[in-house]
């Protein structure tokens, strides 16, 4: 792992923090999120699909990638009736492929992800929070694992925490599937820093 990346990347949140909480703690109509955090891939193989809910509760993190620029950008538009849409790109470096165990030889493969997903806010079916959203989302992706490249069909959930009415932490977890048997699978978890921005006064956001 790369720790002088995390020290810059826990630099930047802080001034972000400072930033976002300065101009937009006062603001009252924000249907648009933007966030940036850092992203772990779990490697697996399309033919495998009927062991992906043992790989994913199995609670291994030996086998993540979390090597190089591991970072995550994503924005979010709020749409109505708890859905949003979110677009997201990132980035990271694959050394540990499928079923990777202590002492393997390691790979070297570059990783890059674009997704589009709908996301649906779970507070519309348990009740309003002030400071903690849970959503589920699905959608489809382009990635890029070394030399190869997959359209994905992806599902997985996530939640934003929030400090304030415009600074969040946002988790999100989602496995991304090619139905070609030769393609490539992953499991891609994230954790990072969510801002609402202010927009125009027709629209409200409500944290979502």
């Amino acid at each position: 792992m790369n720790y002088r990346l995390y020290k810059k990347t826990l630099l930047l949140f802080s001034i972000l923090f400072l930033i976002n909480h300065t101009l937009y703690s006062q603001d009252e109509d924000d249907i648009w999120v933007v966030g940036i955090g850092i992203n772990a891939v779990d490697i697996r193989t399309a033919d495998g699909f009927s062991g992906v809910f043992k790989d994913y509760a199995n609670g291994s993190i030996e086998d993540l990638n979390m090597s190089g620029a591991f970072v995550r950008v994503f924005a979010g538009k709020y749409l109505k009736n708890g859905m949003s849409l979110q677009l997201s790109l990132s980035a990271n470096k694959i050394e540990k492929g499928f079923n990777y165990s202590e002492g393997d030889p390691l790979l070297d493969d570059s990783f890059f992800a674009i997704d589009t997903k709908l996301k649906y806010d779970l507070n519309k079916l348990i009740g309003e929070t002030s400071w903690f959203d849970p959503f589920v989302l699905a959608g489809a992706g382009y990635s890029k694992i070394g030399d190869i490249s997959n359209f994905n069909l992806a599902a997985g959930w996530g939640f934003n925490v929030w400090f304030s009415r415009s600074v969040g932490v946002n988790f999100q977890s989602d496995y991304n599937h090619n139905p070609n048997s030769t393609a490539t699978d992953y499991f891609q978890h994230s954790i990072g820093l969510v801002f609402k921005l202010n927009s125009s006064s027709r629209f409200k956001w409500k944290g979502r």
